[in-house]
């Protein structure tokens, strides 16, 4: 599995240095705020699993693309022998490494994947992918590195996550650091592209629960997911701000309030 090296434009490394610096200003809380982030995890790790025990898949490498901490590489194991992570953060990189110095971690783009073709026999995505700016160039890198035969798992979030907030901001007039996101309509046209032998894709609602309006967006800054990947301008959420989108966002019986991830489930397997 030999290294290549990527060739970026100043522009694109000066908004992915932005992305990557947020994420890893994250790094030492992700795990004890990304609470949704690891069910939907598990969840697209459970259904790898099954793709890899039925016995059509040779080989043991694979690839976490968007490793963060490490936790989802190191559940990798259990499937295939010889893992690797990769993030676009190297503060992720620097923890994931800490937590699990028996994992190789190397630091690279999913739009441009630092490795030659037909690397991995797998390959493991999960709430990382909707960070990129083109899902052609991600679907085209994953199709190219993963060898034929081999199996892909993706867990892409998209348009329709978050309405709980979106619906407050349209209420309140207020923009909110929350980025548009592709369809999952997208995500799969861009997909079908690329010649599969498999596609098996699932949309699913994840929920989140909190207690008051300022836990709720701490869960989404604390992980570093504000990230800017689109260049519109917001102003500043005041204290009136933050007040006002707090009572016009809907509230269950019990007072507490729900974030909603929409999440693109998605297994492709490659032609021999």
């Amino acid at each position: 599995m030999a290294l290549i090296e990527p060739v970026t434009s100043p522009q694109r490394c000066a908004d992915k240095q932005d992305i990557a610096a947020r994420f890893s200003a994250a790094a030492a809380k992700y795990d004890a705020l990304a609470g949704i982030q690891h069910i939907i995890a598990d969840a697209a790790l459970s259904r790898l699993s099954k793709m890899g025990s039925t016995g059509n898949f040779q080989g043991i490498s694979a690839l976490d693309i968007g490793c963060g901490t490490g936790r989802n590489t190191a559940k990798l194991i259990n499937i295939w022998q010889d893992v690797c992570g990769m993030d676009l953060a190297p503060g992720m990189l620097k923890l994931a490494q800490a937590n699990y110095p028996f994992i190789r971690f190397v630091q690279g783009d999913a739009e441009q994947l630092p490795w030659q073709s037909n690397s991995f026999n797998a390959l493991f995505s999960s709430m990382a992918l909707q960070w990129c700016d083109s899902p052609d160039k991600v679907i085209s890198e994953v199709h190219r590195v993963l060898q034929p035969g081999g199996c892909a798992e993706l867990a892409v979030m998209v348009e329709g996550s978050f309405p709980e907030l979106n619906q407050a901001a349209c209420k309140t007039g207020i923009s909110l650091s929350l980025n548009t996101l592709p369809t999952a309509e997208y995500w799969l046209d861009v997909i079908c592209q690329q010649p599969w032998l498999s596609i098996n894709q699932e949309v699913v609602n994840y929920t989140d629960r909190f207690y008051d309006i300022i836990s709720l967006l701490k869960s989404i800054n604390g992980i570093g997911a504000s990230s800017q990947t689109d260049a519109r301008q917001r102003d500043p959420l005041t204290r009136n701000k933050l007040q006002a989108v707090s009572q016009a966002i809907a509230q269950q019986s019990d007072g507490t309030l729900f974030n909603t991830y929409r999440i693109l489930h998605v297994s492709l397997e490659k032609p021999l």
